[in-house]
């Protein structure tokens, strides 16, 4: 769940920690028994409509976010649904995370309806100086590790820890299942030496693009209200030469899983053109996410006033 929004009350924190702790180890230990994941979905929709119930402020920031991606206001019945429709979504990607993560990736990849673009990802990394799969938080992007296991790729990947440690130890053995080596960072002191390596060893590294946790990213237009988008993958690509290649996942009205990989985004690392070239890419990033956003509002997960990060304003 989004620090942004934790209660500064410890006891709270350790009522959370305890719960949180308990509910996803014994949920992953549960999804190996369940013959259907649906079964998994439903028990999901469940726990996020007592979550909604609980917890009404994190429904707020829901609100106000799908009221700016539809144009109406908060309190439009349209809103309303689909931000409750978000929370159930988001919930049945963890089911759907701690489903196939302990089955054979056959299974997962069955559940493709259509996968697109791998072309795009096959010619960069040809050419020897790695790739960046840009992503979201959308759709259930976790499970893109299946697609490269199923292509003998590991992806290395770049993410910020989740507060509670036992949700994180979980996600992060999940990960190394599939092949995924996790970075983790903590938006602040970071350093891109790693990843320089890897990326000139032609290796790959997957990055989220849509949430600004250094504060220092670039105002981009976003459902026509500006919002900071990070600057961190765009300058690691300048600096290495690697291409960007947008990776986003959404999952149908059947529950079956779509990906699309975008065509391979250079930036030149001439610094005279360096800045003009990032803006670039981060804007045709921004229009895709948005596109993709557009057509499955009730997929991108979002669990803080976006517009309005708290973290921004306290500075």
């Amino acid at each position: 769940m989004q620090d942004r929004m934790q209660s500064e009350s410890k006891l709270l924190g350790l009522v959370y920690g305890a719960v949180f702790g308990t509910l996803f180890p014994l949920f992953h230990f549960a999804a190996r028994s369940f013959a259907r994941r649906e079964r998994g979905h439903d028990i999901a929709d469940q726990i996020a409509n007592a979550f909604m119930e609980l917890r009404p402020k994190y429904l707020e920031a829901i609100l106000g976010n799908t009221a700016q991606v539809l144009g109406l206001r908060a309190n439009h019945p349209q809103v309303d649904r689909i931000a409750r429709d978000m929370v159930r979504q988001h919930a049945r990607a963890w089911v759907d995370f701690f489903f196939f993560g302990q089955r054979p990736p056959e299974e997962a990849l069955a559940q493709f309806a259509s996968i697109e673009g791998l072309e795009h990802l096959d010619g960069s990394l040809a050419e020897g100086r790695g790739a960046i799969l840009l992503t979201a938080h959308a759709g259930n992007y976790e499970l893109g590790g299946v697609l490269l296991r199923a292509r003998n790729l590991k992806v290395h990947a770049v993410y910020k820890p989740d507060r509670f440690e036992a949700v994180e130890r979980l996600r992060e053995s999940m990960r190394a299942q599939g092949g995924v080596v996790g970075i983790p960072v903590d938006g602040v002191g970071f350093s891109t030496l790693p990843l320089v390596k890897l990326l000139r060893e032609g290796g790959l590294v997957g990055m989220q693009g849509d949430r600004d946790f250094s504060l220092n990213g670039v105002p981009i237009p976003f459902f026509g209200r500006e919002v900071p988008f990070p600057r961190g993958p765009w300058e690691l690509a300048a600096m290495t030469g690697a291409p960007i290649i947008t990776s986003f996942f959404y999952t149908d009205e059947d529950r079956r899983f779509h990906a699309r990989l975008g065509r391979p985004i250079h930036i030149s690392g001439e610094r005279g053109g360096r800045m003009a070239a990032i803006e670039a890419g981060m804007r045709a990033y921004v229009a895709d996410l948005e596109t993709l956003i557009r057509r499955h509002p009730s997929q991108w997960y979002c669990f803080y006033p976006f517009w309005d990060d708290p973290a921004r304003e306290a500075v």
